[in-house]
């Protein structure tokens, strides 16, 4: 119970892989790897909530790691970002008052993003959505993105632009200040 003395702790960018997308990442190796820290993003109960426990954290707000669905052709990315919500649902839906989810959205579909964004908050009861980086090379703050923008005002919930490798134009770039 959250009183003033013993505030609740919420971490909001708790990643988790959902195995069907996380298989199509092109850094395959690191998804087939097992690794303690691979194995922890496929955990999605009894060791988290007991890591939860220890480290005092009450609540978490799940998200996909990246680069989740900014990849790939649209349709893939539409069918692989629903099905990885549909069990995400099933996940916080097992551990209501440990859990919340934040939306993957197929982003290479701006237009089915506007949809999934849509069905995830209002028939999920998702807290949001969280991008990745490019979508495919392309800044999420390009113009076709917009209308992922206004449905989450429309909604009245956040984007979490995570970030992600840069543009490979963008690496090596020294600051131009002063």
């Amino acid at each position: 119970m959250t009183t003033k003395n013993n505030p609740r702790v919420i971490a909001i960018e708790e990643h988790f892989w959902d195995r069907e997308l996380a298989a199509t990442f092109s850094d395959g190796d690191s998804v087939r790897r097992r690794t303690p820290i691979i194995d922890r993003l496929y955990d999605y109960s009894e060791l988290r909530i007991q890591e939860m426990d220890e480290a005092g954290i009450d609540f978490q707000v799940l998200s996909h790691g990246a680069p989740s669905a900014q990849r790939g052709d649209a349709e893939t990315a539409v069918r692989l970002a629903r099905n990885a919500n549909d069990r995400l649902y099933d996940i916080v839906g097992a551990h209501p008052d440990r859990f919340a989810g934040l939306a993957a959205l197929p982003t290479p579909d701006p237009v089915a993003s506007v949809d999934e964004l849509e069905r995830c908050v209002t028939e999920l009861g998702f807290k949001g959505a969280m991008v990745h980086g490019l979508t495919n090379g392309v800044f999420f703050d390009d113009k076709r993105f917009w209308p992922i923008f206004q449905k989450a005002q429309e909604l009245d919930v956040p984007l979490y632009v995570h970030p992600a490798t840069p543009h490979p134009a963008e690496r090596g770039r020294q600051s131009q200040a002063p």
